[in-house]
This record gives structure tokens, C-alpha cells and sequence, in this order.
């Protein structure tokens, strides 16, 4: 019967196994599930073993952290009139790496570089990895061309082929051809080619999320009077090859154009440095805060749930992501297809939001801590590819997704069973 139980909680146990895992992505799970099976074969309640809950809450929360300068050695990366995007970027991470290490003690920072020197592309991944980092942050000097492009832009892996947010991975990723071998470094990448890009995008699906929470906050305060005063040019996603390879939580920064003259300056300037590294540094703080507080919240709670053989079926399939309307459709049953335009950390005011409020029903719902705007629904989808085009040109990395009987639902499976229906 003891064994029977154990294996009975063990199942039970196994989704908030998985949240746990979706939220902390570092954690592991042998571990996790060794803790799991000790404490319920001795009967401890994990909330009332001092020594216990310790031991299991320092496997999880943010731990490590990989901080990854731009460029350097022989690549110059961007070049303003006068700065070198090289030196920016190194300066910004290496003040960033003092304000957690002073403020985060039991944080361990790891450089992919602290001096100048050049680190391939597809190394600054195996560090982090090897590590087993729980975060990767890329910094980034932008430039353009032509114009007076200026402000600050946050960067997570995806498949986006926007003109303008293929030309920055273009420009970050053109770094390869300095690199020996690089054909086979990456398995036949080439950064000329949108085309190439695709496959990359797959390997951090699994972290978008908490990836897209953390550029929120960067960008939060990389643009508050406060921090560093920039420009919002908002959280984007594109195929950077820095980013395809790391099994954690990745973004890539883009702290400022260094062909605008103004922007130069500041990112050349001590103060401006500081003030940089001082707003990545807070969102960070806020990201971990959060993190932990979740951490702990989840341990408390995990193996003291799972002995409660009173728990109800409809408690434990309670579905996660629901959606809501503003208007008279129903949801309860069916499958329909939209376009997601925004993700946010925050609840948006659709009635205020520039783009949202352009739409007449705007729906909203919620999947793994945030919020989400999607627009057009319809159970055809033709009918939203359509509109997708449209789009497009409003919210350059819209796509579409499906929900089957009010739950996000794959839009490749739910293609097959609305043909079938």
C-alpha cells in the first residue's frame, strides 16, 4: 500500500514538477524528483523540515549568470565617428557584473569575456551551458547605415523576419564569417540568409516566456527618466546565433545606436555606462526578487499538496490559460484562431494601448505569469491568415495562434481537427 501511495503521489506531484521546471528551467530534476521521493517515503511535510526545505531551496532560483559583451578582439562590431561598440559593451557588462555580485552575493557572474578579446559565437553558448547558467545577457551597440535611428531595444530568440529586426541578427550575426570553420560551427548557417534563421528559433521556444519577462523589465527601465533615458524601441525577437544554442533564459540588448551622435556619447561616457548598466541591473534584480519569491512559494507548497488525498479532480485539471472576450463569443466550446499582437508582464489597458485600441474586440489571457493580446478571432483560418497580412505591417512579429474549448491549443493540431470536423 506504501508503495502504491508513493507512486499515486509521485503523479500528483508531477505538475507542479513541471511548473516548478517552467519556471526555474535551471532545476534538476533528477534532483527535484529524488528530494520528492525521500520526503514522501519518510512521510515529511517539505513546509515543516527546516533542514529539508533549505537544502531543496537552494536548488532552485537564479543562481548563475552569464553576462556576454559584444564583439571584441578582432571585431570591432559597430563603429560610431569615434567609439567602437567592443569597448560600449565591455565597459556596460563589467559594471553590471559588480552591481550583482555587490548586491547578489550568493549570485556567481561569469564573463563570456572581460577583456579584449575575440570569443566565437557558438563558445559564448558552451559557456553559458557548461556552466549551467540560469540567465544569459547579451550586450549590444546598434547601428544603421543611413537615418538617425536612435533608442533602446531588447532582443529574445524567435522567428520574426521583419525587415528591421532581420537587419539587426543580420548585423550581429555577420560576426561568423571572422571565425574559422564557422560552415560547420553552425551547421551551415549563413548570416546573408533569412531563410537560415528558422530552424535556429526552435531551440528557446522552451524559455521564451521567462526570456520575454526579463526584456519587459530591461526595457522598463532602460527608457525611465530614471535609468537611462532612452528611447522605447520595445521587446522584439529575432534569429541571433548567440542566443540559438543556450539552454536557459536568453536576451540580447541592444543598449543604443552608435551612429546616432547623441547616443554615442552617452554610451561613451562614464556616467552613461553607469546609468546602462544600472537600469539592466535593476530589471535583473527584479526578474530574480520574483524568481525567488516564486521559488520558495512553489517548495513550500509542492510535496505538502500532494499529500492531501482529498484534492478534487476538478482542482487538478483546472485548465492554466483561459481566455476571455470583450464581446459575445462563445469559448466553451470549439476551436478558433487569432493574432497575438502583444505580450506583456503587466495587464494592458486596451482601451489606452496604441495599437490594441485600433481593434474592436481585443481578448486577453493569461499563460505562465503573462498577459497576452490577441485580436481577430474566428474559427476560420484562412480568414485569420488573412488578416494576419494586414497586420503585419501594424505589428511586425504578430503570429497566430489557436485555443480549443478556451485553452491555447496548437495551431497545427488544431488546423488538422477543424478540417476533420
Amino acid at each position: 500500500m506504501k508503495i502504491l501511495f508513493l507512486c499515486k503521489s509521485l503523479i500528483k506531484i508531477m505538475p507542479k514538477t513541471t511548473q516548478i521546471l517552467s519556471a526555474f528551467n535551471m532545476c534538476n530534476l533528477r534532483d527535484f524528483l529524488k528530494i520528492a521521493v525521500i520526503t514522501l517515503f519518510l512521510g515529511f511535510n517539505l513546509s515543516n523540515n527546516a533542514e529539508l526545505q533549505a537544502q531543496t531551496s537552494n536548488a532552485y532560483g537564479l543562481k548563475k549568470v552569464v553576462i556576454d559583451p559584444g564583439h571584441g578582439g578582432k571585431d570591432p562590431g559597430a563603429v560610431g565617428s569615434f567609439a567602437k561598440e567592443k569597448d560600449i559593451v565591455l565597459a556596460v557588462a563589467l559594471k553590471l557584473g559588480n552591481y550583482i555580485q555587490d548586491s547578489f552575493p550568493d549570485v556567481k557572474v561569469i564573463y563570456t569575456r572581460s577583456t579584449d578579446v575575440f570569443v566565437d559565437l557558438h563558445k559564448r553558448s558552451k559557456i553559458a551551458n557548461d556552466n549551467k547558467a540560469d540567465l544569459f545577457i547579451s550586450i549590444h551597440a546598434n547601428a544603421i547605415a543611413h537615418g538617425k535611428a536612435h533608442g533602446a531595444e531588447t532582443f529574445v530568440m524567435g522567428l520574426d523576419k521583419s525587415e528591421e529586426n532581420m537587419r539587426v541578427a543580420k548585423l550581429e550575426n555577420s560576426v561568423i564569417l571572422k571565425e574559422d570553420d564557422y560552415e560547420n560551427n553552425y551547421s551551415g548557417f549563413d548570416p546573408k540568409s533569412p531563410e537560415s534563421s528558422i530552424i535556429f528559433s526552435l531551440f528557446q521556444n522552451a524559455y521564451l516566456d521567462q526570456s520575454l519577462i526579463l526584456s519587459d523589465k530591461v526595457q522598463k527601465y532602460l527608457t525611465s527618466s530614471a535609468g537611462a533615458g532612452r528611447l522605447d524601441r520595445g521587446v522584439k525577437q529575432a534569429a541571433f546565433l548567440v542566443l540559438w544554442r543556450t539552454t536557459m533564459p536568453s536576451i540580447l540588448i541592444e543598449c543604443g545606436f552608435i551612429t546616432h551622435p547623441d547616443e554615442e556619447k552617452f554610451m561613451s561616457s562614464t556616467d552613461g555606462q553607469d546609468k546602462i548598466a544600472k537600469s539592466i541591473f535593476n530589471a535583473f534584480s527584479e526578474y530574480k526578487l520574483a524568481l525567488d519569491k516564486q521559488a520558495q512559494s512553489l517548495i513550500n507548497g509542492s510535496f505538502s499538496e500532494v499529500l492531501e488525498e482529498n484534492q478534487t479532480e476538478n482542482q487538478k485539471n483546472e485548465p492554466e490559460d483561459k481566455i476571455s472576450s470583450n464581446n459575445s463569443i462563445n469559448f466553451a466550446e470549439g476551436i478558433f484562431f487569432g493574432v497575438q499582437v502583444k505580450t506583456s508582464s503587466k495587464q494592458i489597458n486596451i482601451h489606452q494601448d496604441a495599437i490594441l485600441k485600433k481593434h474592436e474586440n481585443v481578448f486577453e489571457y493569461q499563460q505562465d505569469g503573462l498577459f497576452k493580446y490577441v485580436v481577430g478571432l474566428d474559427k476560420d483560418y484562412e480568414k485569420v491568415s488573412n488578416s494576419l497580412k494586414s497586420l503585419r505591417a501594424e505589428v511586425s512579429d504578430c503570429f497566430i495562434v489557436a485555443f480549443k474549448n478556451g485553452e491555447r491549443f496548437s495551431v497545427i493540431q488544431a488546423q488538422k481537427e477543424a478540417k476533420s470536423n
